[in-house]
């Protein structure tokens, strides 16, 4: 499904990524993992072509992808309605299937299906970032990447989209997920890529890496995770 090998990122002197590879597998779930300024993002922007590395590959072996950045942003002028609409005619989706998918979708993520006719700018935080899920899961993606997924979310709407993840990966979707949420990722994960200082130090099966810390620990994903910061 993704394959990354050798990435380099540097701003100036600042090397943001460093020999980063790893790989996703279809219809698995993978928490991206790491510190604030461990190079997550820019991973994840350069998987979809929103920044060029200085070296390395990304093999991507996918159709439809869905994107939820930490921060959503979107056309001021447009209601989210006409956003929507917008996302299925490039599509070439038909109204009807697509309408119905929204409805859906919006009972599951917790979102008020009348606030698509305001504008996205006039949402709360927690309600943007619905949104944008709603405009990513609507196409129906192969491959959903979502930077810091949670952000925003009250603990109901968490809960909802814990389960639609766990929904999606059921139906085959591939999930990669960058989190600092250990407990919400422990529930979700397949796997597991821990970066440090634009670096991987880990990346495995979740039960796998879990195995490593025990029985120094009670083997939760928290405590491999600091493990993994000492260094």
């Amino acid at each position: 499904m993704l394959r990354v090998s050798g990435l380099e990122k540097s701003y100036g002197r600042v090397q943001a990524v460093e020999d980063v590879s790893f790989s996703l597998a279809a219809g698995r779930a993978t928490a991206l993992l790491g510190p604030n300024g461990a190079g997550k993002t820019t991973t994840l922007k350069i998987i979809l072509g929103f920044l060029i590395q200085d070296a390395g590959t990304v093999v991507l072996d996918a159709g439809r992808i869905g994107y939820v950045p930490d921060r959503p942003v979107f056309f001021p002028w447009l209601h989210g309605r006409a956003i929507l609409d917008l996302t299925r005619r490039s599509l070439g989706m038909g109204k009807p299937e697509w309408e119905s998918r929204v409805l859906a979708l919006s009972g599951k993520l917790l979102f008020d299906p009348a606030l698509l006719e305001r504008r996205p700018g006039t949402y709360s935080a927690g309600n943007v970032k619905k949104f944008a899920y709603l405009q990513a899961l609507a196409i129906a993606p192969e491959l959903l990447i979502a930077d810091e997924p949670f952000s925003a979310l009250d603990p109901p709407s968490i809960k909802g989209l814990r389960d639609l993840f766990l929904e999606l990966r059921a139906a085959g979707a591939t999930l990669l997920l960058s989190s600092h949420m250990l407990a919400e990722m422990s529930r979700i994960s397949d796997d597991v890529v821990v970066m440090r200082a634009g670096r991987v130090v880990a990346r495995d099966g979740l039960p796998e890496l879990l195995s490593r810390f025990r029985p120094v620990n009670a083997g939760d994903l928290e405590s491999a995770f600091l493990g993994l910061m000492k260094g």
